[in-house]
C-alpha cells in the first residue's frame, strides 16, 4: 500500500522530469552550487534547520544518502516532508479520492474508440498492463505505473520512506506541508486533453528505449539541482502548469516553514526540482531572510 502510494506522491516531480527530457532545456550559466543538503539559519532561529532534495524513487543501486545528510537529519527534531506518508489518514485520503466521478471512464480521455484501442494495446504490449482494470479510477493510478516500468532495474528504493524509517528511530516527530487531496487536486484540475497527453508519452518513452531516466538519476547523484529543475521545465506539454505543479506548491511550503522552523528544528525533504529556481524553495526563503547555504558532503 505504502509502495503505491508513494508512486501517486513522486508523479509530480519524478514522472515530469523522466518523461518530459525529450524536448532539452537551455543550459544556463550555474548560480547554485551543486549539493541536495542545505542549512538553513538566521531570522532569529534558535537551531538550524536544512533542506533536502529527494528523487522520489531510484533504483537500489544509484541510492545513496551519506553521513553528512544522516547527521543533518538526526539533529533535527521534525521531519517535514510533502505530504505525511506516515499519517493513516493520508492513505485513507488517497483510497477516497482514486475513484473517477460516476458515468466517467478512462475511455472517455480519448477522442473516440480507436484512439483508445491504440492506446490500450501499447500499454498491454509494453507495460503488461490491461486498461479495462483502470476503467473506474483515475489516470494517476495508472501513470504511476508507467512511471515504474520506465526504471531498468527489478527494485528500487524511496527516500520517503527511508527518512521515515530513521525519524522513527529517532524517535522524530513527522509532518507533512501539503495534504494528500491537494496533490490529487493538481491532475484533477487538469484537462483531458492535457491527461491524455501525458499517458500517451509515458508509453512512447518505454516505446522508444530512451535514456531519459539515466541521464535524470545522473544529474540527482551529481547534486545537480539547477540542472533538474531546467529538466522539468523544459516540456512543452507542460509549460503551462509550472505554477501548479512547481511554483505554487513551493510557495505554499514557504509560508509555513517559519513557524513550523520556529518551533522545532526540521528536516525538510522535498522533490529536488522544487530547490533551484527564482521561485524555487532556496530563493523564496532567501528572500525571507534566511540565510540558506549549501552543505558540503
Amino acid at each position: 500500500m505504502y509502495k503505491r502510494i508513494l508512486l501517486l506522491v513522486g508523479l509530480i516531480t519524478q514522472f515530469f522530469s523522466v518523461s518530459l527530457m525529450a524536448q532539452p532545456a537551455e543550459k544556463s550559466a550555474s548560480k547554485l552550487p551543486n549539493s541536495l543538503l542545505w542549512k538553513i539559519s538566521g531570522k532569529g532561529l534558535n537551531k538550524p534547520s536544512y533542506l533536502f532534495g529527494t528523487i522520489h524513487m531510484i533504483c537500489n543501486q544509484d541510492y545513496f544518502f551519506n553521513q553528512t545528510m544522516k547527521d543533518a537529519l538526526i539533529g533535527c527534531e521534525k521531519l517535514l516532508l510533502e505530504i505525511n506518508l506516515s499519517d493513516p489518514n493520508t492513505v485513507a485520503q488517497y483510497q477516497q479520492s482514486m475513484m473517477l466521478p460516476a458515468g466517467k471512464e478512462l475511455k472517455n480521455f480519448f477522442k473516440d474508440e480507436a484512439e483508445y484501442e491504440a492506446f490500450s494495446q501499447k500499454l498491454k504490449t509494453h507495460i503488461g498492463i490491461d486498461a479495462s482494470l483502470f476503467q473506474n479510477l483515475k489516470p494517476l493510478i495508472l501513470l504511476s505505473l508507467i512511471a515504474q516500468k520506465s526504471f531498468e532495474c527489478e527494485n528500487t528504493a524511496s527516500y520517503e520512506m527511508n527518512l521515515l524509517e530513521l525519524s522513527k528511530e529517532h524517535h522524530m516527530s513527522v509532518a507533512g506541508l501539503e495534504t494528500s487531496l491537494a496533490q490529487m487536486k493538481i491532475f484533477d484540475d487538469m484537462k483531458d486533453e492535457e491527461i491524455k497527453k501525458i499517458l500517451l508519452e509515458g508509453i512512447e518513452d518505454i516505446e522508444k528505449d530512451n535514456k531519459m531516466q539515466d541521464q535524470m538519476v545522473l544529474a540527482y547523484k551529481n547534486q545537480q539541482i539547477e540542472q533538474l529543475h531546467d529538466i522539468i521545465l523544459s516540456s512543452k506539454e507542460f509549460q503551462h502548469q509550472e505554477d501548479a505543479l512547481i511554483n505554487n506548491r513551493n510557495k505554499d511550503w514557504v509560508e509555513k516553514l517559519p513557524v513550523l522552523m520556529k518551533e522545532s528544528s526540521c528536516f525538510v525533504a522535498v522533490g529536488a526540482g522544487h530547490l533551484a529556481g527564482k521561485q524555487g524553495v532556496i530563493q523564496l526563503l532567501r528572500d525571507k531572510g534566511y540565510e540558506v547555504v549549501a552543505v558540503n558532503n
